[in-house]
């Protein structure tokens, strides 16, 4: 009878360990499940910001480009009514019509008629690291002599410089690192000394009257600057963020360069048609807008959709 009931003991502890065991498995399982769920949540979450367009300037901003190619990009931003064609100022480096016709022939001539059949206003021989030089501006030549009566009243609120290059080929990796790294700070010098010379008068008529109320300049009188630069080497090394601090500009917000959201851009070489070594599209780059340094955050829609980098390395 004794042995009987130490069995049926023995038997009764088992079954409670197997219970407890059966048990744990389940917790374990629902967890696991609970996680995935957590994990599909943030992967939904993440894909539905990175649908999200990510435009680097307002539909009613005036915007520069500078060093533009065959002018795709900004044919393809008035199609997509990105910005309106009287706020935009399309530059190239180059020196006039045929030398851009000699090097894009396929795309140029019809980009440049539709920019021109738009009222966008067009310039040549523009060099990014010497703006106000290039445009010819004086306290006689005005920003809105230059532009037009549809330019008095107006701001200048963006630069915007795609994939900076300087058009050279060399294979010495530091020094053509280098030579990025001065165009880039001479890009970022020049938008200064350009803001403040075309957004004096307008920013202190605002100021007179306390018109506040949709400041988008600093107290200078700069605006943003925007930079587009492929993913990797060497462009991780011109440490873009320390140029611009050197400038006084910080990283206000970036993103994923989204190539879909622009039809029609196709990155070119700086001297010819052909693509880069790897076509644009299928390579990854980022977005980067830059505010005057010590700028407040400001929390909006728009800065939340966007990814931001958190490292200060550049």
């Amino acid at each position: 009878m004794g042995k009987k009931a130490k069995g049926k003991g023995l038997r009764n502890t088992l079954q409670r360990h197997q219970n407890a065991s059966n048990l744990r498995n389940i917790e374990k399982q629902k967890d696991k499940k609970t996680q995935k769920n957590q994990s599909v949540k943030k992967n939904r979450g993440s894909q539905k910001n990175q649908n999200i367009p990510f435009i680097p300037f307002g539909p009613h901003e005036t915007l520069l480009l500078v060093g533009e190619g065959d002018f795709s990009f900004a044919r393809s931003i008035i199609e997509q009514n990105y910005i309106l064609p009287e706020n935009l100022v399309v530059t190239s480096y180059d020196s006039n019509i045929h030398e851009l016709t000699s090097k894009y022939p396929h795309t140029f001539e019809e980009n440049y008629q539709f920019l021109l059949s738009e009222g966008v206003s067009v310039f040549f021989g523009i060099d990014a690291t010497e703006l106000i030089k290039s445009f010819k501006l004086s306290k006689k030549t005005t920003w809105t002599k230059i532009l037009g009566e549809s330019w008095n009243g107006k701001c200048l609120e963006n630069v915007m410089f795609n994939f900076p290059h300087t058009g050279k080929g060399v294979k010495d990796q530091e020094r053509n690192i280098k030579d990025h790294q001065n165009l880039v700070l001479g890009f970022f010098k020049s938008c200064k000394e350009l803001f403040q010379v075309v957004n004096f008068k307008w920013l202190k008529n605002r100021l007179q009257y306390d018109n506040t109320e949709y400041l988008q300049l600093s107290e200078e009188g700069w605006g943003k600057i925007i930079l587009t630069l492929f993913a990797g080497e060497p462009y991780d090394s011109w440490k873009i963020k320390i140029l611009a601090k050197e400038n006084k500009f910080q990283l206000q917000r970036s993103n994923r360069f989204q190539w879909e959201i622009f039809p029609g851009y196709h990155h070119k070489r700086t001297n010819s048609e052909q693509d880069t070594t790897k076509p644009a599209e299928e390579r990854d780059a980022r977005v980067y807008v830059f505010e005057k340094l010590g700028t407040v955050q400001r929390t909006n829609k728009r800065s939340r959709n966007s990814e931001d980098d958190e490292d200060d390395d550049g």
